[in-house]
C-alpha cells in the first residue's frame, strides 16, 4: 500500500494548518435587526422550512452566475467541475447507446448513489443508464437558478439513491421580464464554431400568480481520436529493439484487422492478404505487427488503426422547453405546475465493424493454416459504424399547496409527477453475419458492391422509462421546548417505475458483428412514509430527527433514520454533526436485464504469469465480454457521519470545515473482467454461468489466453470513504472595485474497497482515477460595469498502480470578462483552459480516464445577453 502514517499525518497537518490560519482571524459579531421578520424557506435535505441557511447538514450552492463565470457550458459541466465530484463522472462518450448522457458522482461513490432532484422532487433515472442514474443533459442551463449539493445521507428524506448525497437543481420561477442569450465557442485544437447556445427566458406576473417560460438550445461538436495526438493511433518502439510488439508498443491499433488464429489457438498469424490490405489502404491503416508477447512467440497480427477514424467525445444537440406556473385558486390554496420537455440528439463514431470470422474455410485466401479456423477481422468495406442517439424526456408536475389557519398556519402540499423518457439509438454499417453467410454460400465476392451491401446491417435499440409519483405532506408546529416551537413534517408517497430496453431481433440473435445485446425490462412500485422534526432544545441547540419507511414491490422494505444537531456556539459560529443510515435498492437493469455483450478492457494477469511476462508489462486490451443481471441482489446499506464547523469570521468572510465518513455494506457492483480472470485463476472466485473465462486450448497443459469472459453483478463486501471538505469565501468592497473569492477543497483521506478477485480491501485513494485532492478556486473583480473572473480547477496527482508510477496533477485556468452595457445588454468573453493543458496520460502516453479529465483543450467563447 502506498499510504503510510507519515504521509497521512502530513496531509492532515496541511488541512489543519489551512483551517487554523483562517480561524486565527479576529471575530466580529454582527447584531440582528430588532423586530425584523425572517422569512422561512425550504432547505435542501429537509422538507421543513427554516430561517437558518447554515443548517445541521453541509450544503454547497452553485449559482447561475457562478456557472457562467467558471466557464461551464452545461449543467453537467458545472457539476463535473465541482470539487465534490471527487473522481469524475460519465460524460458524452462516442460509440455507446449512452453517448448522449452525463451524470454526477459525489464522493466517487458512483452516480447511482447520488440522487438528483429538481425543485426538491426526484428526477428519475435514464432508461439508457438502466434507470439507476439521472441524465443531467436533460436539464436546460438557461432555466436553472442555482444548484444545491447536500453532502450527507438523505435517504430518510428522499428515499433510496441518496447514499452519497443529493444534487437539488433549483429552477427559475416567479420570473418577471424577458431575457435573450446567444453565444458560441471555438476550441483551439479543432477550429471553427464548436459550440453554440441560444436561450429565451420570460416571465409574466399576475395578481394571483406567475408563469415562467424558457427555451434553451445548446449544441457542442464531438472530438475524433485522430484530432488529438494522445488518442490517435500510434506505434512506439519503447525498448529500442527495432520491432514493434502488439499492444505493448501500440495504441489505437487492434488485432481485429485481418488476423487468423491457429485451429488450436497455439499461435496467430497475419492474414496472407495483409500486405495487399496495407498496399490498398496504407500502412497507417493496416500493418503486420509482431505478437510474441501478446499471443505466443512467433505470432503476428494484421492490425487495424481504429483510432484514426473513431470518435471519443460524442456531439450533443439539445432543445428544451420549460414552463413553471402558480396560481392562487382560493384563499390559502395555490395551484402549481411544471412542464419540461427535452429533445437531445447525439452523434458518435466507431471504426468499421470488428467481428470474429468463425469457421473460416481451410481454402480461404486469408487463411495461412489450411484448416478451418477463426479470424479476427475489420470489415472496412462496410464503412465506419456511426451511432445516432435521440433522447426525449417529458417531465410533468401538478399539485396544490396551502395553509390551514385553524392549525396555526400548518402548511400542506399534494402533487402528481409524471416523467417519460424515450431513448432511441440507431447504429449504421454493422456486419450482418447472415449476409456474410449468404455471400459465402453463393460465391459472391466479399469486396464487391453487391457483397458489401449484403453484409451491411443497421441496429436499433429503444429504451423507455416511465415514472408516476403521488405525494402528500403536512408541516406544522406542535408543543414548545426551551428554544421554541417544535416543527414537524409528515408525509407519504407512492411511485411506480417501469423500464424497458429493446434491441433489434438480429442483434438479439447474435447475428450482428460489432454489436450485440438483449432486450430487458422490469417494473417497481414503492410505498413510503416519512417524518421529520426540528427540536429547538435551547436557543442555541437544535436537534433534527428524520425517518423514512419504504416498501418495495420487488425486494422488501427498509427504514432509514437520520439525526443531526446544530449548535450556535457563538453568534457567528455554527457547530454541526449528523448521523444517518441509508440504503439503495438495486436498479431495475441490475435485477432484470438480459445478458448483454460488450468489448470490455481488461488485463489477463494469469496468462502473463504463465508466459513469463511481468505484471508491470502485462498489456490491457479488449475481450469479448458477456454481462449478466442478478435477480437475487439485495439492497446496499450505509452509515454516514458528518462533523463540521461554519464560521463567519467577519460579515463577508467565512469558512466551513466538514469531516465525513461514508461506510457502505453489501455494495452492488459489476465485477471487472480483470477481477474475474484473476479471481478464477487464483481459486478465490468460483466458475458459474455468470462468472467464467473461456481460454484458448493448449497442447502442453499451460494456461491459454482468454478469449471470452463472463461477468455480472453481486453484493460485495464494503466501500468506505473518509475525507475533509474545506470551503473559504470572502468579499471586499474597496474604492477601486469589489473583490470576492470562493475556494472549495475536498481531501479524500481513505477510499477503501474490495479489489481484485476477492482479496482483502485496500485503500486506493491517490491511485490512478482516485485523486485524494480536488480544489476549485474562483476570484471576481467588479468595477462599475466591468467584471473579471479567474477560475482555477485543480486535480491532485496520483499513482499509476498502487505505489508505483507517478501521474501528474491537472491544473486548469478559466478566464471570463463581462461588460454590462445597461439597456444595451451585456457581453461575456471567456477563455477556458487558458494554458491549453492536455488531460493526464498514462506512462505510455494514453488517455484512459475520460471521466476525470477532458480533452477539449483551450476554448474561446463569447455570449451576448439582453434583458427587458
Amino acid at each position: 500500500m502506498h499510504k503510510n502514517v507519515l504521509a497521512k499525518s502530513v496531509r492532515l497537518a496541511l488541512i489543519s494548518g489551512a483551517a487554523a490560519t483562517a480561524f486565527a482571524a479576529p471575530a466580529v459579531f454582527a447584531a440582528d435587526e430588532d423586530g425584523a421578520k425572517v422569512e422561512r424557506i425550504e432547505v435542501t435535505g429537509s422538507r421543513i422550512k427554516r430561517s437558518d441557511l447554515e443548517g445541521a447538514s453541509p450544503i454547497t450552492t452553485i449559482t447561475t452566475e457562478d456557472m457562467k463565470m467558471e466557464g461551464n457550458f452545461t449543467v453537467a459541466d458545472a457539476l463535473r467541475n465541482s470539487n465534490l465530484n471527487s473522481f469524475g463522472s460519465f460524460s458524452e462518450r462516442s460509440g455507446s447507446s449512452a453517448q448522449s448522457q452525463a451524470t454526477i458522482n459525489l464522493r466517487g461513490a458512483g452516480s447511482s448513489r447520488t440522487l438528483v432532484l429538481i425543485d426538491g422532487k426526484r428526477f428519475p433515472g435514464s432508461p439508457t443508464l438502466g434507470g439507476a442514474s439521472a441524465n443531467l443533459n436533460a436539464i436546460p442551463m438557461a432555466a436553472v437558478e442555482r444548484i444545491d449539493i447536500l453532502t450527507d445521507g438523505a435517504s430518510s428524506t428522499y428515499g433510496s439513491d441518496a447514499i452519497a448525497g443529493v444534487v437539488n437543481i433549483i429552477m427559475k420561477k416567479n420570473y418577471q421580464g424577458i431575457e435573450f442569450n446567444v453565444g458560441g465557442g471555438s476550441r483551439d485544437q479543432d477550429g471553427g464554431l464548436t459550440s453554440k447556445e441560444f436561450s429565451v427566458v420570460a416571465g409574466y406576473q399576475m395578481d394571483k400568480g406567475n408563469i415562467t417560460f424558457a427555451f434553451d438550445h445548446q449544441d457542442r461538436q464531438g472530438i475524433s481520436d485522430g484530432d488529438r495526438s494522445y488518442t490517435a493511433a500510434r506505434m512506439t518502439d519503447f525498448n529500442g529493439d527495432g520491432e514493434i510488439q502488439a499492444y505493448d508498443e501500440t495504441a489505437g491499433w487492434s488485432i481485429y484487422g485481418a488476423t487468423v488464429a491457429a485451429p488450436d489457438f497455439s499461435t496467430a498469424q497475419a492474414s496472407l492478404l495483409c500486405d495487399d490490405l496495407e498496399a490498398e489502404y496504407g500502412s497507417n491503416v493496416f500493418q503486420t505487427v509482431a505478437a510474441d508477447n501478446d499471443w505466443s512467440p512467433g505470432s503476428t497480427y494484421c492490425m487495424y488503426a481504429f483510432a484514426n477514424v473513431s470518435y471519443n467525445k460524442a456531439s450533443i444537440d439539445r432543445n428544451t422547453v420549460y414552463v413553471d406556473a402558480n396560481y392562487e385558486v382560493a384563499e390559502d390554496v395555490e395551484w402549481f405546475g411544471r412542464v419540461m420537455v427535452t429533445q437531445n440528439s447525439s452523434f458518435g463514431r466507431y471504426a468499421p465493424p470488428a467481428a470474429a470470422w468463425n469457421n473460416m474455410a481451410a481454402d480461404n485466401p486469408n487463411n495461412p493454416f489450411g484448416e478451418e479456423t477463426t479470424g479476427y477481422f475489420r470489415w472496412v468495406g462496410i464503412g465506419t459504424r456511426d451511432g445516432y442517439v435521440d433522447d426525449y424526456n417529458q417531465d410533468y408536475l401538478t399539485g396544490l399547496r396551502g395553509t390551514i389557519s385553524a392549525l396555526n398556519d400548518a402548511e400542506w402540499e399534494v402533487y402528481y409527477h409524471h416523467n417519460i423518457a424515450d431513448n432511441k439509438s440507431v447504429g449504421q454499417y454493422y456486419l450482418s453475419y447472415s449476409g456474410l453467410a449468404y455471400n459465402q454460400a453463393n460465391d459472391i465476392d466479399l469486396g464487391s458492391e453487391a457483397g458489401i451491401n449484403n453484409m451491411k446491417a443497421t441496429t436499433l435499440t429503444t429504451g423507455k422509462a416511465t415514472f408516476d409519483q403521488y405525494s402528500a405532506g403536512l408541516g406544522f408546529d406542535a408543543f414548545d421546548l426551551p428554544g421554541g416551537a417544535v416543527a414537524h413534517y409528515i408525509g407519504m408517497e407512492y411511485f411506480d417505475q417501469q423500464f424497458s430496453e429493446v434491441y433489434d431481433a438480429q442483434s438479439e440473435a447474435g447475428l450482428i458483428g460489432g454489436s450485440a445485446g438483449n432486450s430487458a425490462g422490469g417494473d417497481r412500485q414503492v410505498w413510503a412514509m416519512f417524518y421529520e422534526a426540528v427540536l429547538p432544545l435551547t436557543d442555541d441547540i437544535e436537534l433534527n430527527l428524520a425517518a423514512r419507511y419504504d416498501d418495495y414491490s420487488d425486494f422488501g422494505d427498509n427504514v432509514a433514520p437520520k439525526a443531526s444537531i446544530r449548535w450556535q456556539a457563538l453568534e457567528n459560529v455554527v457547530v454541526r454533526a449528523s448521523y444517518s443510515e441509508a440504503f439503495r435498492a438495486p436498479s431495475l437493469s441490475q435485477l432484470y436485464a438480459a445478458t448483454t455483450f460488450s468489448a470490455e478492457d481488461g488485463t489477463d494477469y494469469p496468462f502473463c504469469t504463465a508466459t513469463g511476462v511481468a505484471d508491470a508489462d502485462c498489456a490491457e486490451k479488449q475481450y469479448d465480454t458477456f454481462i449478466s443481471a442478478n435477480s437475487d441482489l439485495g439492497p446496499e446499506t450505509s452509515e454516514y457521519i458528518n462533523l463540521g464547523v461554519a464560521w463567519d469570521i467577519v460579515d463577508d468572510i467565512g469558512i466551513k470545515v466538514d469531516y465525513f465518513n461514508l461506510n457502505i455494506d453489501d455494495v452492488i457492483s459489476q465485477r471487472s473482467i480483470t477481477n474475474v480472470m484473476r479471481g478464477i485463476a487464483a481459486g478465490t472466485l468460483d466458475t458459474t454461468d455468470t462468472f467464467y473465462v473461456e481460454r484458448a486450448p493448449t497442447t502442453d497443459g499451460t494456461l491459454g489466453r482468454a478469449l471470452e469472459v463472463g461477468t455480472g453483478y453481486g453484493n460485495s463486501d464494503k466501500l468506505e470513504i473518509t475525507g475533509i471538505d474545506v470551503a473559504l469565501n470572502a468579499k471586499f468592497e474597496t474604492s477601486i472595485g469589489d473583490i470576492g473569492f470562493n475556494w472549495t477543497n475536498s481531501f479524500v483521506l481513505d477510499y477503501i474497497q474490495e479489489v481484485e478477485g476477492g482479496q482483502a480491501a485496500e485503500d486506493i485513494s491517490g491511485w490512478n482515477g482516485a485523486p485524494d485532492y480536488k480544489s476549485n478556486f474562483t476570484t471576481n473583480y467588479m468595477l462599475g460595469d466591468h467584471s473579471l473572473s479567474w477560475n482555477i480547477n485543480y486535480t491532485g496527482s496520483t499513482y499509476e498502480t498502487d505505489d508505483t508510477g507517478h501521474l501528474d496533477s491537472w491544473l486548469i485556468h478559466n478566464l471570463s470578462y463581462v461588460y454590462d452595457a445597461g439597456n444595451y445588454g451585456s457581453v461575456l468573453l471567456g477563455i477556458n483552459n487558458l494554458t491549453d493543458e492536455d488531460p493526464v496520460l498514462t506512462s505510455t502516453g494514453q488517455f484512459t480516464n475520460t471521466d476525470l479529465y477532458n480533452n477539449y483543450g483551450r476554448e474561446y467563447r463569447a455570449s451576448y445577453t439582453l434583458k427587458f
